[in-house]
Formats: C-alpha cells, structure tokens, sequence
C-alpha cells in the first residue's frame, strides 16, 4: 500500500478502510480530542505497546498518561491510515503554480535583445544540475583540486552555471537568429536499505524511513542568450517499515510529531513520515533565471548548500528539500581593488509537513536569507563569508487573507565562516560558527561568548601520486547548547517560540542533520584512482542532548547515540560512478531508554545496519 502525491494530491490504494477507530488513533478525529485517542493508544498494549487500537477499560489521569507517553515506546504498525487533510500539499501546489506562472512569464518576454546578449555571453553560462548530497568522495576531490571559483564551496546550488570542468553533451538549434542549447541533464539515482529506524542524514531532498528506499532525477537545461532553464524533477519513494516511537504529548499535534519539542521549544521534526509507504514527485532541482552582467536573477526550487561544511552546513544544507523562491546572485565572482565578493539573496516560502499539526492556517511561512563572501582574489586559497536567515508566520502571496499575510516577529540565523583551500598542496580546512537569534550586544558577547552558539570545523587533505590520491577527512559538529547559564531563554538550535515549525522544511532539518541540540564527528580515508574508489568511514551522532536535560532523571547514561562505521568504494563507467557502502552500527539508549537507575523502564539498543547505492555523473559538484 502506498500513497502517490503529485503537484500536492495525493491518490491512496483502492483497498477499503475499514476500521475508522485506527484512523482516529493516529490523526486524531474532529469530533473527539486528541488525549482520548492517546489513551485508546497506550492502554492495553503488551508493555506499554500499542495495542492496534484497543479500548481503555479504565482512563487514567492526565498526569499517568504524560508520563506514560514520555516513559513507554509505541510501535506505530498501521497500514490502512489516510493522511489529513491536504493542506500542507495544497500550499506546494499554490507555490509550484507560481513557480510555473514565472516560467510562462519569462518564456513570453524572452527577447535576446533586451540586454545586448550576443551567442559569445550565452557560451558564458551553460545551466546545469548538480547533486549536493554525494555518498562517494570523488566529487569532493574534484571540488579540491578545482583552482578557481571558491565561492562554489561557500554558495552551492543544485541549479545554476556550469563550470569549465563540467562537460555537457548538447543539440544546439538557431532560434531568431539565436543558438537555443539544449542539454539533457544525466540522471541521478539512488538507493539506500536502512535497518533499525530512520535516519535523517545523506538522504538530499528525500526522506529515508527504515526499510528499502530510492530516488531518481533526470531532466533538461536550456540556454538562449540571456535566458537559462533547468527542469529537473525528482521522484522518491520510502517503504517507511515500522519501528518504535513516543507520541507528541501536545493534543493539538499528530501522535508522529516530535515528543522532545514543544513551544516555546517548538520544531516540525517527525519521528516518522506517516504509517505507510510513500511517493513524491516534486520540482526538485528545476529553475529559471536570467543574466545581466554579473548577476543571475530568477525564480527555482532547488536545493542549496551555504558554508564550507562538507557534511552538514548550519543555516541552509543539502539534506532538505528546495526552498520555493525568487533569488539574485553574482554569476562569478566580482572584481574589486579590495578582492573578489561572491553573493546571494533569496525570499522564499517554507513549508509544514503533514506529521506535525492540524492548524491549517499556519502551514506557510516566509523565509528571507542572504550570503556573501570575499576572498583576496577570484582564485585566492582563503575565503570569509557571512550568512543571514530570517522567517516569519504567513507567505509572501497571502493576499487579503490577513492570516496568511506576513506577521509577528521574526526568528533568526546568523552564520560566519571561513575556508582556505590549497589545489596545489590538497589541503582544505573550514570553520562554521552560527547564532540563533538576534546578534548580541557587546556587553552580551563579553559576559557570555557561547550563548546560542553553534559550530562545525574540519578539514581534508589530498595526497596525489601517479596512480591516484588519498583522501582523508574529519569534520566535527556541535549544536548543543550551554547549561550553566541561569536567568534568561535558553533556546535549542533550529527550534523557536514564535514559529512552530521552527528551522525545518517540510519536516527536515534546513540545516545540519545532526538537529537540535546534536554533535557528530567524522572520519574517512579513500583512496581514488582514475576509474575505481574503495575507502573507510566512521561517525558518531549524539541525538536532542538538550531536551535530554529537560528529562525526569536525566542520567549520564541514558545519553541517546548512534556510532557507526563501514566501508565504501566505487567504479566509473560511461562517465557515471556507480557508488556503494555498507555500515554496521548501533542507536544506544535510543529515545534515552536506559533501565540502570530506573526500575520498570528499559534499555534500547538498535542495531542500525545501511548499505546505500548511487549512480551519479562523475562531475557532479
């Protein structure tokens, strides 16, 4: 049984529903409340599990079933639950509707004159599709050894300009006296089989629920003068197998919604995307814009990438899908007698999953962010950037509806970052460092630097000799926040207490995959030749720390971690790399269950093996 969502409607099996009380046991019902249907779902079951809708004999006091609801695992297995209502789906199809209102618009106005174009200023820029989100190391060892346009490592985006090292195999046909390039973009495809629960990490635009998982782009570019397109849609699908949760405690909220965040710690992060199989078809990685000068300006629905980070960026990352949005950006770094400044800007509208509440009129928010980065030169080895991101409750084409308009107070992200990148040596280091919130004062910054403070540092070196290179790299996240601080807000990164959804879109972590009040670490060696790769790699996830502390009985032990490692390789053929790994791992005291200190409680420990497949272009970053 699966749900197929196309343009946000969605067409369910033609099997019958039957049974309503399951329905009503994980989305709720109009005409009962929410903290009925969690009694229907904690008692009775075998140990605290749920019981597939059974009946309670005896209803509990508000107080047990809290507890009971922080304390207990529920095994969500149902395979006949409708979704609720389309809202959330309906908004992407309202933005999707204006992103193709764009495309009409600038397919009628395309007149090559209009900015002196000539087919020289086209061959400039050849639109292109990259895939962000790589499981194997070639393409960062092309990223390394490309000697020009730094900003690439500090504004990534899925859909823009290709550079000198990306061939393309294109029909070229005279259009009013103009070349029109028409470029088939090759597809991307991936697999991943995860055992134990799901994992947000490595999964790009898509979402990866435990069992067999895929995703396929393929699509088109176009370039005519001034005139750039790139269409390129991507489709995924997850088997979505069941596995153990606790439901939100909030009645307002799906029983699937985070039961670590609620306001004023608020965030749109699903413990699982619904109870059944999913496909999605989506925009993906599909854009339009135009070229004046040095800048690009259009509308797109691709993915980015903000920072030097490789595995996960603090502000905007690849783990997530594309923001719906109209941007401006440098098309190449700009010449200055001060050095080279590389830029983006974009206003955009974000999304709610459907896992999260029943409020209709929230579904929407608005999202400003701005990048810009300075380097001594075009091709200078040291490069310093500052990010800024804002949201809002509402949308930008809200209309008369005043609960839809833009409003209330604005929540914030604020990035600095540095990189220096040496092609010559292979060496690459970074650092990030983000803010939530406002930036502070001076007096603020003095008395207490680390509030609200987040980082990531790493590095890599690339060691070349005659018949390959060896690549290794280390990349160290921390996102918790401090907890010897008394007297004002303390906030867990990406979560708000204005916008519930927080820093998420369409229920992923907009940033880095690790989530609020997360740390990873990570280690790799590979050795790459010309036509084949093999490497190792090992990881360590320390998951929601801060909430943790906001436990009863918040034991050192009862930390939630995941520790993994495994092996990787792959071969290129026809121009594509064919990629493989395999991990083996283990998700310790897995929603901090630890039964040391606390009797009747119990410890879970999962096993979380993953072997994961991709077919990508070799030249894809």
């Amino acid at each position: 049984m699966y749900e197929l969502e196309i343009e946000g409607r969605s067409t369910v099996s033609d099997e019958p529903i039957v049974d309503w009380p399951l329905r009503r046991d994980v989305h709720g019902d109009k005409d009962e409340s929410r903290v009925a249907a969690a009694q229907a779902r904690i008692v009775g079951g075998a140990k605290g599990r749920t019981d597939h809708g059974s009946v309670p004999s005896n209803p509990r006091s508000a107080r047990a079933r809290a507890y009971t609801s922080h304390s207990l695992p529920t095994h969500v297995s149902f395979q006949r639950v409708p979704w609720d209502d389309a809202s959330a789906g309906v908004a992407r199809s309202k933005i999707q509707n204006v992103f193709i209102t764009y495309v009409l618009l600038g397919s009628l106005l395309l007149n090559p004159g209009a900015f002196g174009a000539t087919a020289e200023a086209q061959s400039a820029c050849r639109a292109t599709t990259r895939q962000l989100s790589t499981i194997g190391p070639r393409a960062r060892l092309q990223n390394l050894r490309d000697a020009g346009r730094t900003d690439r490592d500090v504004m990534e985006d899925a859909a823009a300009c290709a550079g000198p090292a990306e061939p393309q195999v294109a029909t070229v046909v005279n259009l009013a006296g103009q070349p029109l390039r028409i470029a088939p973009q090759l597809p991307v495809a991936r697999a991943a089989f995860l055992g134990g629960i799901a994992d947000p990490r490595d999964d790009g635009p898509a979402w990866n629920g435990r069992g067999s998982n895929a995703f396929v782009r393929a699509g088109v570019a176009l370039d005519y003068a001034w005139f750039h397109a790139v269409v390129a849609p991507n489709l995924w699908y997850a088997q979505n197998k069941p596995y153990d949760v606790f439901p939100s405690p909030d009645s307002a909220r799906s029983s699937l919604a985070s039961p670590w965040y609620e306001p004023p710690l608020s965030i749109d992060l699903p413990s699982r995307f619904g109870v059944k199989p999913i496909s999605h078809l989506e925009l993906g990685e599909s854009a339009v814009w135009a070229t004046a000068g040095p800048v690009d300006v259009g509308v797109s629905t691709s993915t980015q990438h903000w920072g030097p980070a490789e595995r996960g960026a603090l502000v905007i990352g690849a783990d997530a899908p594309g923001v719906p949005r109209i941007f401006a950006r440098t098309s190449h770094p700009v010449r200055t007698p001060a050095g080279s400044l590389s830029a983006t800007v974009f206003a955009g509208t974000l999304t709610e999953s459907r896992y999260f509440d029943r409020d209709t009129e929230n579904d929407l928010r608005s999202l400003t962010a701005w990048n810009v980065a300075w380097s001594p030169n075009e091709a200078g080895g040291f490069t310093v950037g500052f990010a800024h991101a804002a949201q809002r409750a509402g949308e930008w084409f809200g209309g008369s509806d005043s609960a839809r308009r833009i409003h209330g107070p604005a929540d914030q992200l604020n990035e600095l970052y540095a990189q220096f990148r040496d092609p010559r040596t292979g060496i690459r280091a970074w650092v990030e460092v983000g803010h939530a919130g406002a930036l502070p004062t001076a007096s603020q910054f003095f008395a207490i630097p680390y509030q609200g403070i987040t980082y990531v540092v790493g590095a890599e070196r690339a060691l070349a000799t005659s018949s390959g290179s060896l690549l290794i790299a280390l990349e160290a996240a921390n996102l918790e926040q401090p907890t010897d601080v008394r007297g004002g807000a303390r906030q867990d990164f990406y979560t708000s207490a204005d916008i519930p959804q927080g820093w998420s879109q369409r229920g992923q972590i907009l940033g880095n995959a690790a989530g609020p009040g997360g740390q990873s670490q990570w280690v790799s060696i590979d050795w790459i030749a010309k036509r084949w790769s093999a490497g190792i790699f090992a990881d360590r996830v320390r998951w929601n720390e801060d909430a943790l502390l906001r436990q009863y009985l918040a034991y050192s032990n009862r930390h939630d971690v995941t520790i993994r490692g495994g092996l990787r390789g792959g071969v290129v053929v026809f121009g594509n790399e064919i990629a493989v790994e395999a991990s083996i791992g283990h998700r310790i005291n897995y929603l901090f269950q630890n039964n040391e200190f606390i009797p009747g409680y119990r410890t879970v420990d999962l096993a979380v093996p993953a072997l994961r497949f991709a077919i990508t272009p070799t030249i894809s970053r």
